[in-house]
């Protein structure tokens, strides 16, 4: 049911080329130009890359096969063909699905988490490593010359047994 609703707020129009006004209305005028062609199907394919697909959730729009991802992909290419930037097509989107739609979070408020944390796990780790390198203990003395410590030994077993 919930796919149905979502693949219907794409409207009639959205493999058609047509741009609606409440489209307009939401992105404003076009930020880029209009696009055709093979570059047309480059952004395409760059922009629904970057798109969290609403029924997989583990793939791309661009990489799904499912009615809705096909719709946005249809809906993307009308977007880009009418002039509007990658950003806006995004921004379009998200005004429906919210910023689950990005596969990448911006990196902008608790976001930055996501962004943050793998590097500042990495510097512990490193640090953590280094540390443990460097209170390595050192070599033993007894170790580097074994044959004085037998001979001390020997000594002191000869003055304990006399001879």
């Amino acid at each position: 049911m919930v796919l149905a609703i979502l693949v219907a707020s794409l409207g009639p129009a959205a493999g058609q080329g047509v741009i609606e006004e409440r489209d307009r209305v939401l992105l404003g005028e076009p930020a880029g130009r209009p696009l055709a062609g093979e570059e047309l199907r480059q952004a395409t394919e760059a922009v629904t890359s970057l798109m969290r697909c609403p029924v997989c959730q583990g793939l791309s729009v661009a990489d799904s096969h499912t009615p809705s991802a096909i719709a946005m992909k249809a809906k993307a290419e009308a977007l880009l063909a009418a002039g509007y930037s990658s950003a806006q097509v995004l921004i379009y989107f998200e005004s429906s699905y919210g910023e689950f739609i990005r596969l990448e979070p911006r990196p902008e408020g608790f976001n930055l988490v996501v962004w943050i944390l793998p590097g500042v796990a990495l510097l512990i780790g490193l640090g953590l490593v280094w540390m443990r390198i460097r209170r390595r203990p050192a070599a033993p003395r007894e170790a580097e010359k074994p044959e004085e410590d037998l001979e001390a030994y020997r000594r002191r077993v000869r003055e304990e047994i006399g001879r």
